[in-house]
């Protein structure tokens, strides 16, 4: 009989697998994007849960079958229901990280799940990027018009609010409610007149990746033919498809020089991620972790102070040299 006790218990493990599998890139390209509680579990969780739940799911469908007298008439129904149900289970990542339908995301009660998905680690939409709103009914028709934005819509400008870069720069470990990517760039052409231009990217919504954008808005407007040594500052590494855009136009461009300064390293616990990341460096991109000498560059020169007011020096939070330490080793892991 041991084998009717295996077959059950690895049965729910099948379905759960290829499920991941399918959908495994999904998760840096677009779960990781979305807004999520602050109290949102870390992803090391998910596969010890699931892994425990699937195979106490099996080996209780398998006490029922045995005591129902395994394939009889009374077990129809009771297995019937478990296959129905296990069935709808594996149907859930392609839904939600294939087809990217957030109607299927876990349901908390008839109300509370549309507060939820709003509720962040920030105090405030302003230090995600999003500006307060004064009424409740402007800020909904603000958020339809979000969704109905085309790809790479993105903020531009000069300097970003010092409240945006406290927050999205903040080199944390675990960066739950930072959901944007905000880029600081720095364009030396390199020609008979030498010129530098700077400024920074943001990401309007979900589907704009900044890294994207300056490679179809900002380098396009750099003359041609001459070489560019570009330095961006950004919020956190990119993600692989950005990765990947990044090595192609390396190759495309041989006068292109890219350094990449990142506060925190995206999903790099995810071999595609580092394996993204391993790529980027053989294209010739110079990826390195920000130190807080790094931070007080960007805050000096990519973020306004307030008018009328003395330029305020940059305060480093707690543990800003332990966590630039932390990724630090992470990238050399990952690099060497």
């Amino acid at each position: 009989m041991w084998a009717y006790t295996v077959g059950f218990t690895v049965l729910p493990h099948v379905g759960g697998f290829l499920g991941w599998f399918l959908n495994r890139k999904e998760i840096p390209a677009w779960y990781e994007k979305l807004k999520k509680p602050s109290w949102c579990p870390s992803r090391r969780v998910f596969p010890v849960a699931w892994t425990m739940l699937y195979t106490g799911m099996g080996y209780a469908s398998y006490l029922v079958w045995n005591d129902l007298g395994g394939c009889s008439s009374k077990a129809i129904v009771p297995m019937g229901l478990y296959g129905a149900q296990l069935v709808l289970n594996w149907a859930w990542p392609p839904l939600f990280f294939g087809a990217h339908n957030l109607s299927m995301r876990p349901q908390l009660g008839p109300s509370v799940p549309g507060k939820m998905a709003e509720k962040q680690e920030e105090p405030s939409n302003a230090q995600n990027g999003e500006p307060d709103n004064a009424e409740e009914g402007e800020g909904k028709k603000k958020k339809v018009k979000r969704e109905d934005l085309p790809p790479f819509e993105i903020v531009t400008g000069e300097r970003l609010p010092a409240i945006f870069f406290k927050f999205q720069f903040r080199n944390v470990e675990y960066s739950s409610g930072r959901n944007k990517t905000f880029l600081c760039y720095v364009v030396e052409t390199q020609g008979k007149e030498p010129v530098t231009s700077r400024g920074y990217l943001e990401d309007e919504h979900a589907a704009a990746h900044a890294e994207m954008a300056f490679f179809n808005t900002i380098l396009p407007t750099c003359q041609a033919g001459a070489r560019h040594d570009v330095t961006w500052y950004v919020s956190s590494s990119p993600c692989v498809t950005c990765a990947q855009r990044i090595c192609e136009a390396l190759r495309k461009n041989k006068g292109l020089r890219l350094t990449i300064m990142v506060g925190r390293l995206f999903m790099w616990e995810e071999p595609e991620m580092q394996a993204a990341l391993r790529s980027m460096k053989e294209a010739g991109c110079k990826l390195r972790i920000m130190k807080p000498q790094d931070f007080e560059y960007v805050w000096k020169n990519f973020v306004e102070q307030e008018e009328g007011e003395e330029a305020k020096s940059f305060v480093p939070w707690e543990d800003i040299q332990e966590n630039f330490q932390y990724y630090e080793e992470k990238l050399a892991e990952i690099l060497h």
